[in-house]
């Protein structure tokens, strides 16, 4: 939200500007350690001095009071202040500047602090770090804020947004593009005063430099504003097939998985502790799959709390993790949404770092999660910039070209064994390869026996109206068309668990390349307990690795993952999916081929009784391509997106060659094309047999295909 700059107050070394919603922002005082003048040139060369100053930029930054991206800015005049303007710091081509400089901070409470800054000789890669600010507060603790080329840093020629900061001014002489960029920091600890904060050098090549340090008392967003011009992209979707759901319910069809959740949650006793896994009182073994829910559920009717539990329950989550960290006391909603939660199966799991007391009858509700029970390890992929502000910057690359750097990888180097795992994971849009997430998730919460996998999140009650609503960027349909497949197969229990591999670490850092595809090979984690566990040698015999290529084959051969070319398949007997740049390449399975010319898909098939593939007579199928609102815009790039678009979001439409591999023919078997909310679509599937197979061809209007008799 733009805020309107309504007064200045000027006192000693220090401003304030009061803005609409009563931010007010003080300006941290360098004019005793600036080092340098705007008109100073960092190159030797006396030859055409004034064309060297035009170029290198400096001379044109303006000074004074300059509202940059929304924020303001205190830049010293060079005039006023003994020809000195910013902070320059040592480095490999200018060692006789300071290692470091003390910035007082005169005992400030802040909420968030903006750093205006760059560096030279800085590159553009993203793992060097040139510094660091060093937030010293009056208690004597100190936090370290690393800066690393590309990230919350960016160099001064080609200056460009990066995933952290933003380009706050920006100039072009010539074919030479420079700009300094604003960095905001959320302080963790608004409620204690600053002292100091230390500018340091990492004394490598490049020097970083500093011309501006605010302070607000609230967490103000950055404008999306640019002066930086963007070259623009638009997907080419004049072909596209738009999304519409028509209902929130799939009630009474093949999309229906609320059957496989007992009714009512907490029905087999109050959960225990087995070692690793989680137990029902009676026995039963747990396994949870579902999400998170968002915070409007407080403002929810008795109907919208039904109309909510019913969508968990239909999509196969029995599980909805309620975040109560942002409540001063307990909602008076949450008791009746826990209770129409219980009625359709879903259990509840609260976060509550405020260690709000909760009513007695929910902490013995065996409906609940006791606090503590289950330890939830996070993973972020593809994390965007905050998505009330454009440009949203993000990563727009899948995971199965990077497999170390995977949500899977990621959880599996955390892990601590010898306790229950819960996992947390996050894949955010506009990624155009969102539809890789859920059912890889579900067979690698398998394979790594993880006791719940938690993704997505949920912000409302109708699927429907939210997208009317917020387009699909909060909505995620293309996680939620293969959500129904990844429950089944997840709470089934489709994939076996893998053999033991501990890791010595839980660094990345140092764990060799070798290791960290083992982890993706083997159900891997932690063990810093005193009863050690080892390695099980017997997961080594017969492991696929090649390093080079970024490619596993698990041990227990049910997911073959080729990074190279950046394809995941999943192989067992009642479930099995062909995840990633599927294009153009005939992809085998024990009990089906997928042949298709659309570049990246996640395809998926399930079985809809105990039977195997080959014999079973009631199956799904999903695919899932690309997807996007109508008109978005991106930068040349495809890493911002400029333009969020507006509804209807759009799919990209899915031809495919499917062939079942069957035992042998059965002409009784019937396909029908199934909606996103499970309702047959009024056209026709070609098929015909050729032996023992039954070859399909995908229909593009449709997202599954029901094989029944």
């Amino acid at each position: 939200m733009k805020k309107n700059l309504l007064l200045i107050l000027a006192c000693l070394g220090w401003a304030s500007a009061v803005y609409s919603q009563q931010a007010s922002f003080n300006y941290l005082d360098l004019s005793k350690v600036v080092n340098r003048g705007v008109t100073e040139s960092f190159d030797e060369s006396t030859v055409k001095v004034q064309d060297l100053q035009q170029k290198i930029g400096f001379i044109n930054i303006p000074v004074g009071l300059q509202t940059l991206r929304g924020i303001p800015f205190q830049i010293l005049d060079p005039v006023q202040n003994g020809g000195h303007s910013y902070v320059v710091l040592t480095g490999h081509h200018q060692a006789e500047f300071p290692e470091a400089v003390s910035i007082p901070a005169g005992h400030l409470k802040t909420a968030e602090l903006f750093f205006l800054h760059t560096c030279r000789w800085g590159g553009t890669a993203p793992n060097i770090k040139i510094g660091e600010y060093d937030i010293v507060y009056d208690d004597g603790q100190v936090l370290v804020i690393p800066l690393h080329v590309g990230v919350e840093i960016s160099n001064f020629w080609y200056a460009d947004d990066t995933s952290v900061s933003f380009v706050a001014w920006w100039n072009k002489y010539k074919n030479a593009e420079m700009g300094l960029n604003l960095f905001p920091w959320k302080n963790p600890r608004p409620n204690v005063p600053i002292q100091t904060i230390l500018f340091k050098s990492a004394a490598k090549m490049p020097i970083p430099i500093l011309f501006a340090v605010t302070a607000s008392n609230l967490e103000v967003p950055v404008s999306g504003v640019s002066p930086k011009p963007e070259q623009t992209i638009q997907t080419d979707t004049s072909n596209w097939i738009p999304f519409t759901a028509v209902t929130s319910s799939v009630q009474g069809t093949a999309l229906d998985m609320s059957s496989f959740l007992g009714v009512p949650a907490g029905k087999h006793g109050a959960l225990k502790i087995d070692y690793e896994k989680l137990v029902f009182g009676d026995g039963t073994p747990a396994r949870f799959w579902g999400t998170m829910l968002d915070d409007n559920w407080t403002s929810f009717t008795a109907d919208q709390q039904a109309q909510l539990a019913d969508r968990l329950a239909e999509s196969g989550s029995n599980l909805a993790v309620i975040d109560l960290s942002r409540f001063s006391s307990v909602p008076q909603a949450l008791p009746t949404l826990v209770e129409a939660l219980k009625t359709k199966g879903v259990y509840t799991c609260f976060i509550n770092s405020n260690q709000l007391v909760l009513p007695a009858a929910l902490a013995q509700d065996p409906a609940v999660i006791p606090a503590g029970m289950l330890t939830f390890g996070q993973a972020v992929w593809n994390k965007p910039s905050d998505d009330s502000v454009l440009p949203m910057a993000f990563k727009d690359d899948p995971m199965v070209l990077d497999p170390v750097e995977s949500i899977p990888a990621q959880l599996s180097m955390s892990r601590t064994l010898g306790v229950p795992c819960g996992i947390l994971w996050q894949d955010g849009r506009p990624n155009e390869y969102l539809s890789e997430t859920p059912l890889l998730m579900a067979s690698y919460g398998l394979f790594e026996n993880w006791d719940a996998v938690l993704g997505m999140k949920v912000s409302g009650s109708d699927w429907a109206n939210e997208l009317e609503m917020d387009g699909d960027l909060s909505n995620k349909p293309s996680l939620w068309i293969q959500w129904p497949l990844a429950a089944l197969a997840y709470l089934r229990g489709d994939l076996k668990p893998g053999r033991l591999f501990v890791l010595k670490t839980q660094d990345p850092a140092q764990i060799n390349p070798l290791d960290q595809l083992k982890v993706l090979a083997h159900r891997s984690g932690f063990n810093p307990g005193p009863n050690r566990l080892t390695t099980d040698p017997t997961g080594e015999v017969g492991l696929k690795i090649d390093l080079k290529d970024k490619s596993l084959t698990t041990d227990t051969k049910q997911i073959i993952w080729r990074g190279n070319v950046g394809v995941v398949q999943v192989d067992s007997p009642r479930f099995s999916a062909f995840i990633g740049f599927l294009g153009n390449r005939k992809l085998n399975g024990s009990a089906w081929s997928v042949e298709t010319p659309n570049l990246f898909a996640s395809m998926g098939v399930i079985s809809l009784t105990d039977a195997p593939l080959q014999v079973s007579s009631h199956l799904l199928l999903s695919g899932v391509t690309r997807m996007e609102n109508t008109g978005m815009i991106y930068n040349q790039a495809k890493t911002k997106l400029l333009d969020k678009g507006k509804t209807p979001a759009l799919v990209e439409p899915l031809a495919a060659k499917i062939t079942l591999k069957r035992f042998r023919k059965d002409s009784k078997l019937k396909v029908r094309g199934l909606d996103a909310n499970g309702k047959e679509v009024a056209v026709k599937i070609p098929t015909k047999w050729s032996k023992n197979n039954w070859i399909i061809s995908w229909v593009p209007s449709v997202f599954y295909l029901e094989i029944y008799r």
